[in-house]
C-alpha cells in the first residue's frame, strides 16, 4: 500500500511558475503567483494552499 502512494505522488504532476502563470486557472492571481513562487516545479495543490495561506495573513 505504501508502494502504491508513493506511485501516484510520482505522477501527480507538477507545473512550473511561468506555466502556473499563464493558466486560465491562475489568472486572477497571476500577480499574487509572480511574488509567491520562486524556480522549481509545484503541484496545483500547493499552489492553491499558498494563495489561501496569503489571504489569510499566514505568510512565512
Amino acid at each position: 500500500m505504501a508502494a502504491e502512494k508513493t506511485s501516484k505522488k510520482a505522477n501527480t504532476p507538477r507545473f512550473s511558475k511561468e506555466q502556473l502563470i499563464s493558466s486560465e486557472r491562475f489568472a486572477k492571481d497571476s500577480d499574487l503567483l509572480e511574488a509567491l513562487l520562486g524556480d522549481g516545479l509545484y503541484l496545483v495543490s500547493e499552489v492553491e494552499k499558498k494563495i489561501r495561506d496569503y489571504k489569510k495573513g499566514k505568510v512565512e
